[in-house]
């Protein structure tokens, strides 16, 4: 039945929104879970490259110290020149300072060896923020540094 003098678009328009009211709502229920694990994947990815450079950046620090002339810093070792990178790491990282003849190893002394290479390693456990199915909650990050180690007495 058509009624007289109004129009047809006014029917049906309030007959579709009828119809579509809670459309909206199921399609955020569905697709907010999947935004959330993405969000949640964005964030422990960034986590990740920022603790990767951190660990990079303390094994060059600690590779620096080592391989220059001793006594000219205030740090006593290799291992406190590489841990003031850590300082916002919890637990600290484990620093493994190794020396070698060879810039292709093995490195496996721990005293310099003049004119040889020193190769400084930082291991940490990185955790995420929340466990899902089939994503591993904890994961070993592991940067090394090999540097040439200056002569006792320099040249120049």
């Amino acid at each position: 039945m058509i009624r007289q003098g109004v129009p047809m678009s006014r029917i049906r328009t309030r007959n579709h929104r009828e119809k579509r009211c809670g459309a909206a709502a199921v399609e955020l229920a569905i697709v907010a879970p999947f935004i959330c694990f993405m969000l949640i994947v964005a964030i422990d990815y960034g986590r990740v490259f920022y603790y990767s450079l951190t660990l990079k950046n303390g094994a060059r620090s600690g590779a620096y110290y080592a391989s220059d002339y001793p006594g000219i810093y205030s740090f006593a070792n290799a291992q406190q020149a590489t841990a003031v990178d850590f300082q916002n790491m919890s637990p600290p990282p484990t620093i493994d300072v190794k020396y070698s003849s060879s810039p292709n190893g093995p490195y496996t002394s721990v005293t310099p060896i003049s004119n040889g290479y020193v190769q400084v390693t930082a291991s940490w456990d990185f955790h995420t923020i929340t466990s899902y199915p089939g994503i591993p909650t904890t994961t070993t990050l592991q940067r090394s540094c090999r540097m040439k180690v200056a002569p006792i007495v320099p040249t120049f």
